[in-house]
């Protein structure tokens, strides 16, 4: 199989959507923590090894690879049994386009979206963003999800693929602000329905774990709580001292997090 090695922080979504599929896949992996909230990503050796210093970084045999999405590739080419009749990345040339075609949404509109939402956060605090343009943004996003589901069970067709495992790991990232059960109803029922099935995987508790990480950093740099409703978001009162020691420190070095793709 050669020596695969991947460097991560499970706080960053797309690191999370590799973590999910090389459990899947039940592959050894050698994992390298990077700790982007104290600048890990901007060591000499990791940058001379990715010079773009983002996670997750793959390394395989003499290959390193820098994206989540061509990891996720990657990982099903190269490991996925051939025996699998509905393969997380299909061998059909339509089948495959379909799933390039979400990832990219992945990549360019969700994460994105998330990404200037958040970022925003860490470094002017909750009270610095503009929230009902980011709200706007992102139940947008929810939309067109919803669109997609109305012509297949899962995002790219009618069984899971590698596409729904990168779009989980960033929209339940979303969903900590802008909760998608609010919409269920009448908004957003075939995304609440997926977010349902996705969250049942047994994996899924993969994660979770670096979805609370993030969410505890992102709540005390940010000083507010993730609100049930967005509409009930509320901002914390912060004590002077050593947490805002820690939030200066983390604020400084969590600029990537939300920018690692």
């Amino acid at each position: 199989m050669g020596k695969l090695v991947l460097y991560y922080d499970d706080v960053s979504p797309p690191v999370r959507s590799c973590m999910l599929l090389i459990k899947m896949l039940e592959l050894d992996v050698e994992y390298k923590f990077v700790d982007l909230f104290r600048g890990g990503q901007l060591d000499k050796a990791f940058i001379d090894l990715n010079p773009n210093h983002t996670v997750p970084t793959l390394v395989h045999d003499e290959l390193v690879i820098t994206d989540s999405h061509i990891i996720l590739m990657h990982l099903c080419e190269k490991f996925e049994k051939d025996s699998e009749s509905e393969k997380l990345w299909p061998q059909e040339y339509v089948e495959r386009i379909r799933v390039m075609n979400m990832l990219f949404f992945e990549c360019s509109v969700l994460f994105r979206r998330d990404s200037e939402f958040l970022s925003g956060i860490v470094r002017g605090g909750f009270a610095s963003v503009d929230l009902p343009l980011h709200e706007r943004k992102l139940l947008e996003a929810y939309s067109m999800l919803e669109s997609y589901l109305r012509r297949h069970k899962y995002m790219a067709g009618d069984y899971m693929t590698i596409a729904d495992i990168s779009i989980v790991t960033t929209l339940s990232t979303v969903n900590l602000m802008f909760p998608i059960a609010v919409g269920a109803a009448d908004k957003w029922p075939l995304l609440n329905d997926w977010f349902a099935r996705m969250q049942a995987l047994p994996v899924y508790h993969i994660n979770q774990t670096g979805l609370e990480k993030l969410r505890v950093v992102i709540e005390r740099i940010g000083r507010f709580k993730f609100p049930t409703t967005s509409e009930t978001a509320k901002l914390e009162a912060k004590t002077e001292g050593e947490d805002v020691a820690e939030e200066q420190a983390d604020a400084k070095n969590l600029g990537n997090v939300e920018e690692n793709q």
